[in-house]
């Protein structure tokens, strides 16, 4: 089902980590309004870089948070955020567009120099901008995009 011009509701669903464990990842009908204001976001993000965005993860199923190690409160499992990748534009330039030029956002996280994470909120957005690194196999957050 196409939610938007260039984002379908099966591509914001998809999880390769719950394809690879058989999880149902369907979003309730009830998130869908939340899944629209995340893809009205990326389209913005695509119309500025000229290219398609991968979504790695929007919605997140109960399941597929805990098996991808997920917050049980993160955005993503009200749909409320996206992982993404853009061929040929690096996470760093992709975060720090969106922490400069989208209004609303709560988080903007460089996660491990492979993709970003955007998230919003229905609530004061916090407007976040972090980047995750792995240390000690840990993950830690530190202010900006390095």
């Amino acid at each position: 089902m196409q939610i938007t011009k260039h984002f379908t509701k099966e591509e914001m669903e998809f999880s390769a980590t719950g394809t690879r464990h058989g999880l149902s990842n369907q979003c309730p009908a009830e998130m869908i309004p939340n899944m629209l204001k995340v893809a009205i976001q990326l389209e913005l993000i695509r119309e500025h870089f000229g290219k398609p965005i991968r979504v790695l993860s929007c919605y997140r199923s109960p399941e597929v948070n805990k098996a991808v190690g997920g917050s049980p409160t993160s955005a993503h499992r009200y749909a409320m955020a996206a992982d993404i990748q853009i061929d040929g534009v690096s996470p760093q330039e992709v975060s720090k567009w969106i922490a400069e030029n989208l209004t609303g956002f709560d988080q903007v996280i460089c996660e491990f120099n492979s993709w970003t994470h955007v998230g919003f909120t229905n609530k004061v957005a916090r407007c976040e901008i972090l980047t995750a690194v792995k240390q000690n196999g840990k993950t830690v957050y530190s202010q900006g995009i390095a």
